[in-house]
């Protein structure tokens, strides 16, 4: 009895854990825990959050990236100037040999712009990104909810 009972509540605990987000690979690369926030139906913005894992030898740098939610989608970085926290896009972005890039709330990030409809919690989408050496490929994105500050 005390097996079933032990067996229950780890099949329940796995249960309510958060489905990991998919980890895709291309080339060298590995693209990890791919995630958006939630936003109001009428926002014309939203941000996407990745890691980018390089396992080789060369660096290998973003050259596109594309959006089937948004009109386009683009490298935006957040820094603080004085008292007052600005975006601003960047340049393409670099994944380092052996090394990774992190974007997450507060730092570097895929900005969307001209959303059509906003993102809703649960939702999902894919990110197309093409990379100088890797070549193209789709991530998907889970949304979570408003203010996460990480995939749920």
């Amino acid at each position: 009895m005390k097996s079933i009972l032990t067996a229950g509540a780890v099949l329940f605990a796995a249960c309510a854990l958060p489905a990991a987000a998919e980890t895709v690979r291309t080339g060298a690369l590995s693209i990890e825990q791919a995630w958006a926030r939630a936003t109001i139906p009428s926002a014309q913005t939203g941000a996407v959050y990745l890691t980018i894992r390089n396992g080789g030898a060369q660096p290998d740098r973003i050259v596109a990236l594309e959006a089937p939610v948004a009109g386009h989608a683009m490298p935006h970085e957040t820094k603080q100037d004085g008292d007052v926290l600005r975006m601003a896009e960047t340049g393409p972005l670099s994944v380092p040999a052996g090394g990774a890039l992190e974007m997450k709330p507060g730092g570097t990030h895929i900005m969307l712009m001209d959303l059509k409809g906003g993102l809703k919690p649960g939702q999902s989408f894919p990110l197309t990104v093409t990379f100088e050496r890797a070549g193209t490929v789709a991530v998907p994105v889970t949304v979570g909810r408003a203010g996460a500050m990480g995939p749920e």
